[in-house]
């Protein structure tokens, strides 16, 4: 089943033209992994399909939707969570938050079946551990876990994640990488994810699409993570250099990444 289909799809932001000319198609179960500088409008695509942003034209359907109606089957977590730290929410609150707040509840008044819903989620985590500890007290790894379990709780189809990775050092890099590889394994949500670090994802990238303004490439890894491409998007000075069987990307300004069976 197509989870996501987008066609000339082109998002203003106050009238102006922030991203155009987007066309794609992601099956349920894929995995989209989203590329582009700084101010390419990666972020914006991903507000677009959650609904945070309706300023657009052209053709956009999630589960064969628009997007406001299909809010529910949306997780999305943010490049920055929004939580007050000076509030000493729990870990388990915190993953609780995403099954109480569409019914109304305040996390002094978690259901039962929502705490042991948000158990089980930080179980999936690998997080049972510090299912009491404050969630200011945590690691950033640790709390990006506990942020995607969060998203799980309320059993999206679709998981939007905007710069996963970013502020991390590499073992939780790794610790976060591997739980979405578990998501994809385990739970087969759709997801998208925008990454300046690609290198620990591209084992579970289905898709690629590259973008900067506007469409540059979209398709499978080794069809669109090429010299030229690469070129087009970071100047003249990326590079993509074969070693092993395996492709290592120079762009300047993500460092240096590998895919393993002809990517980035």
């Amino acid at each position: 089943m197509t989870a996501m289909n987008a066609r000339d799809l082109t998002i203003m932001y106050e009238g102006k033209v922030a991203l155009e000319g987007v066309t794609f198609k992601l099956e349920e179960g894929e995995t989209l992994l989203l590329l582009g500088p700084n101010g390419a409008g990666k972020t914006t695509l991903l507000k677009t399909i959650a609904c945070f942003h309706r300023e657009y034209r052209g053709e956009l359907r999630v589960f064969d939707r628009e997007p406001c109606e299909a809010r529910e089957l949306i997780g999305y977590v943010p490049q920055s969570h929004s939580l007050n730290e000076r509030v000493p929410l729990t870990a388990l609150e915190v993953v609780a938050m995403g099954g109480i707040y569409k019914r109304g509840f305040s996390h002094f008044k978690i259901p039962p079946e929502v705490l042991k819903k948000a158990e089980d989620a930080l179980a999936f985590v690998g997080l049972s551990n510090v299912k009491d500890r404050l969630f200011r007290e945590l690691s950033g790894g640790q709390k990006q876990r506990v942020l995607l379990a969060r998203a799980l709780i309320s059993d999206p189809k679709i998981l939007l994640l905007d710069e996963p990775l970013s502020a991390l050092d590499p073992s939780a890099r790794a610790e976060v990488s591997n739980v979405l590889g578990k998501i994809k394994r385990e739970r087969r949500i759709t997801m998208v994810i925008t990454t300046h670090d690609i290198n620990p994802l591209l084992e579970i990238g289905d898709k690629v699409m590259l973008i900067n303004r506007h469409l540059i490439a979209f398709g499978r890894p080794e069809e669109v993570l090429k010299d030229s491409v690469i070129k087009s998007v970071y100047g003249p000075l990326a590079r993509v250099i074969p070693v092993g069987g395996k492709l290592f990307c120079i762009t300047g300004d993500t460092h240096l990444h590998r895919h393993g069976g002809g990517g980035i």
